[in-house]
């Protein structure tokens, strides 16, 4: 059975949001600069840092570096054609090409983790999956079975809020947002939301209010009121 198109069409903070907002110069108002000394970006930074490590399967790693590349260059425009029926449909084959190829490499090498092909190959891996329901259960599954550390954890937690999202369930981290034909992105309801940006940071998330900003600022129609009511304006 196909998943209806409104249902597909659900928003995870894209890797590579702030530079893409950095190319949506000339909106209004500007997000405030990030706090690079914050918590969540120490932990952001800490998972990144490649120097001095080894892995164990670099032709891997440049496999999954090109299908994170092919995933991420039609979202580039993403926030301005998101209400584009036929943008979105490109977008959903796109994403069973590669789905079918993230599932060779899954049953062949497993979960692509930080000591397979560091962390720059397993966050490509993650991308891959985050857009495709198929594998985001089987997945989530594997990822919470292995040692932390080997994925990293703000790609955990948005997998983890897309399954949940997708089953019914409050999300933890605040990363998804639902839309619908009117190109409006609308909070999906989450637990606990008093301590929301305690988790985001932990996962080496921004806080909720930041994310919101770039989101605005890279061209996505927001709801504001549809957040928790400690994030409104």
């Amino acid at each position: 059975m196909r998943t209806p198109l409104a249902t597909r069409l659900r928003l995870v903070l894209l890797v590579g949001l702030v530079a893409s907002c950095k190319q949506a110069a000339g909106q209004s108002p500007p997000c405030p600069p990030l706090d690079t000394t914050a918590a969540w970006a120490r932990t952001n930074r800490t998972w990144s840092n490649e120097s001095g490590l080894h892995w164990s399967n670099d032709s891997l790693r440049r496999v999954l570096l090109r299908l994170g590349e092919r995933d991420q260059a039609p979202r580039a425009e993403f926030g301005a054609h998101v209400a584009d029926t036929l943008y979105a449909r490109q977008l959903m084959r796109l994403d069973s090409t590669l789905a079918a190829e993230m599932v060779l490499i899954l049953d062949r090498f497993g979960l692509p983790t930080r000591s397979m092909v560091g962390p720059a190959g397993s966050d490509a891996a993650m991308l891959i999956i985050q857009h495709s329901w198929p594998l985001q259960e089987r997945v989530l599954a594997s990822a919470k079975a292995i040692p932390s550390g080997q994925i990293s954890p703000e790609k955990l937690g948005m997998l983890e809020d897309r399954v949940r999202v997708h089953q019914g369930k409050p999300q933890r981290f605040g990363t998804q947002f639902n839309t619908g034909p009117d190109g409006v992105f609308r909070f999906a309801a989450a637990s606990d939301t008093a301590d929301l940006d305690a988790r985001r940071s932990a996962a080496g998330m921004p806080p909720m209010r930041q994310y919101v900003c770039l989101l605005e600022e890279a061209g996505m129609r927001v709801d504001r009121a549809s957040l928790p009511p400690a994030f409104r304006p």
